[in-house]
Parts: C-alpha cells; sequence; structure tokens
C-alpha cells in the first residue's frame, strides 16, 4: 500500500522501482473464467523467483479484453497476495474517462502502490490530447502514475511530450515501449534525470553502459526467466 503522497511520489519511486518487476498474465480456466488459483499460485511463484515487484493488467494481462469485474478481481487478488509488503502496480487504461478513474480509485483502494496508463486508443490525434488525458488521471488520484509510451495505442508520444507529461504532478516516469531505439535513448537522456523511464528490453542495459545512463528498473514479463536459472 502507497505509504506517499503526491509530493513524494517521485521519490518514493525513485526507491521502489527498482531492478525487474514482473507484468502478470491474467490466466483463465478451460470455461472461460477467471482462473483465480492459477493467478494466486503464479504470483507466489513470481515472488519466490525474487522480482522487486509487479503489475497488472498490463499488455501481457490483455487489459483490453477483460471485463471490469475481471480487472477489478484481479486487482483483489494481487492487492491481496502482495500483502502491503510487495509493490504493485495496476493498469487502469480504458476509452472511457469514468472507467479509468474508478479503476484507478478501486487500485487505491485495495492497496497498490502504483498506476500506468497510456493513451486513450480510439481517435487520439494530437500529444496535448494525451498530456490532458494523463493529467486528469493525475488530478483523481493520489498515486504515482507511469505512462506507457507504445505504438499499440494508436500513437507515439515524442521527447518533448513526454518531457510535459512527465513535468505532470504525481507523473513518476515513462514506460519506454515505442519500440524505437533512438526515442528511449533520447528520453533516458532528456528525461532520466527528473523521472523513471524503462524501456522493456534488456538492449537498453547495454546502451546504457555506453552512453553513461543507468536504467533502474525493468517492467518486463520477457525477463522473467532469467530469475528461474540455477
Amino acid at each position: 500500500m502507497a505509504e506517499y503522497n503526491k509530493t513524494e511520489a517521485l521519490d518514493w519511486a525513485r526507491e521502489n522501482l527498482r531492478g525487474q518487476w514482473t507484468t502478470i498474465m491474467t490466466p483463465f480456466t478451460p470455461d472461460d473464467e477467471l482462473d483465480e488459483d492459477g493467478l494466486r499460485s503464479n504470483i507466489r511463484h513470481i515472488r519466490s523467483l525474487g522480482t522487486h515487484g509487479a503489475g497488472c493488467t498490463w499488455g501481457m494481462g490483455e487489459f483490453w479484453s477483460l471485463t471490469r469485474e475481471e480487472r477489478t478481481k484481479v486487482y483483489d487478488i494481487v492487492a491481496e497476495e502482495a500483502g502491503g509488503d510487495w509493490p504493485i502496480g495496476a493498469h487502469v487504461t480504458h476509452t472511457s474517462a469514468k472507467s479509468m478513474l474508478n479503476l484507478a480509485d478501486h487500485a487505491e483502494n485495495v492497496g497498490f502502490d502504483l498506476l500506468i496508463v497510456a493513451a486513450p486508443y480510439m481517435v487520439t490525434k494530437t500529444e496535448q490530447q494525451v498530456i490532458d488525458w494523463v493529467k486528469m488521471l493525475a488530478d483523481n488520484t493520489s498515486l504515482g502514475i507511469m505512462f506507457y509510451n507504445s505504438p499499440q495505442f494508436g500513437i507515439v508520444v515524442g521527447a518533448q511530450g513526454l518531457r510535459s507529461i512527465c513535468d505532470i504532478p504525481n507523473v513518476v516516469g515513462v514506460k519506454e515501449a515505442s519500440f524505437n531505439q533512438e526515442l528511449s535513448i533520447e528520453a533516458h537522456q532528456q528525461i532520466g534525470q527528473d523521472a523513471i523511464i524503462s524501456t522493456p528490453d534488456e538492449w537498453i542495459l547495454f546502451k546504457g553502459k555506453e552512453l553513461g545512463f543507468e536504467q533502474q528498473v525493468m517492467f518486463a514479463n520477457t525477463s522473467d526467466w532469467r530469475f528461474d536459472v540455477p
């Protein structure tokens, strides 16, 4: 559970968004019902591997295909399993502003530490629309926010737009998943001193050493295998 206020969100993120965070998949039964026991088992295994935190209903969790009830049930289970001593983040992206804010409120109330949000993925045409969208969320939650920058949502925000997003109080950084290496490097170099920048691909770790910056957290399900190898 978050133990910080808006003005402390970035300090909290610098301290707690570290190492490898898994992005939990959402399991279903053969009858197409949320596999609650399977989800709990997965979380316990992930924790045993040493991951520093977890996000749920992110891209790997296929939030867009879940009902609201399924999304909030996943929140409830993840928060219960985290037990207040394992940092967790909820993806609250939605095309409806009311739904996004309701999801954020639910996540905050059950004990999440972090929110992640992307652009609304219908008819968004400008970076300013995205900035305004993120600001609306920030104005209505006390939690820190990571912005998810990805072409999967119909628009990729450039470095200057990402700077504007990170200037919003309680926006703590960007999951820079544009698949554009130049933009990822720009974000690290231009914004990384003032916000958390996380590119979900191992190449950034080597490029950072070459260029003089260090990524402090990796949000990526694809890295979990590292913790399962002797």
